[in-house]
C-alpha cells in the first residue's frame, strides 16, 4: 500500500515519517500550545503531564520544545519506554549524566539524586528529564520521579521534566500522584 502511493505521487520517501526536523512540522494552535507548556516545564524546572488521544502529536510537541532548547544550558534525558521500573529510571539518569550506575536501590536513588544536582550546580545545565508513554508509568516510579525533586540539604535537585501520555492516565492518576 505504502509503496503504491509512493510511486502514485512520486515521493523517494515517505513524507510524513518521524524522521522529520522539528521546524519542518505544521505550525497550528495546539501544537504551539503544547510546546509553550513544555518549554514553560522546562523553564520552571516543572513536573508536567501532556496528555492527549493515540496520534495528535503529543511527543512531537515534545521534540519541538527540545529542538528548541540551547543544548549548552540543557542535558536531556529521554526514555521513550518506562516500563523499565524504578530502578531502570534511575539507571537511566545516572547513565545520561556520565555515571556508572550503582548496583542496589538504597545507593542508586541517591546517586541519581546527586548526579542531577551535580549537572544543575557545577555544569551549569538544566537537566531535563522526557519519560515518553507516561500512562505506562506506576506508583512506585511516579514517586520515585516526583523525590527526584524535592529540597535535599545542599540544595534542590532542579529537573524540567515533560510526560506524554494517554489521556486515561490523566483521569485515573489521582491528583495527589500525578508528575
Amino acid at each position: 500500500m505504502i509503496e503504491r502511493l509512493q510511486a502514485t505521487y512520486g515521493f523517494t520517501r515517505m513524507p510524513f515519517g518521524r524522521d522529520l526536523a522539528p521546524q519542518m512540522l505544521h505550525r497550528h494552535t495546539a501544537h504551539a500550545e503544547a510546546t509553550a507548556r513544555i518549554t514553560w516545564c522546562i523553564d520552571q524546572h516543572a513536573l508536567g503531564v501532556l496528555t492527549g488521544e493515540v496520534g495528535v502529536g503529543k511527543t512531537v510537541a515534545v521534540r519541538a520544545a527540545l529542538a528548541a532548547l540551547d543544548p549548552a544550558r540543557h542535558t536531556l534525558i529521554y526514555l521513550p519506554n518506562p516500563t523499565v521500573g524504578t530502578r531502570g529510571i534511575h539507571h537511566a539518569i545516572v547513565t545520561a549524566l556520565g555515571g556508572l550506575p550503582k548496583t542496589h536501590m538504597a545507593t542508586l536513588v541517591p546517586q541519581a539524586g546527586d548526579a542531577l544536582a551535580i549537572e544543575a550546580v557545577e555544569r551549569g545545565r538544566t537537566p531535563v528529564l522526557v519519560l515518553d508513554e507516561a500512562h505506562l508509568l506506576d506508583h512506585a516510579q511516579l514517586e520515585g520521579i516526583r523525590m527526584l525533586t524535592l529540597c535535599r540539604g545542599d540544595g534542590y535537585a532542579e529537573v524540567g521534566a515533560a510526560a506524554p501520555g494517554s489521556p486515561w492516565w490523566a483521569r485515573e492518576t489521582p491528583a495527589g500522584h500525578s508528575a
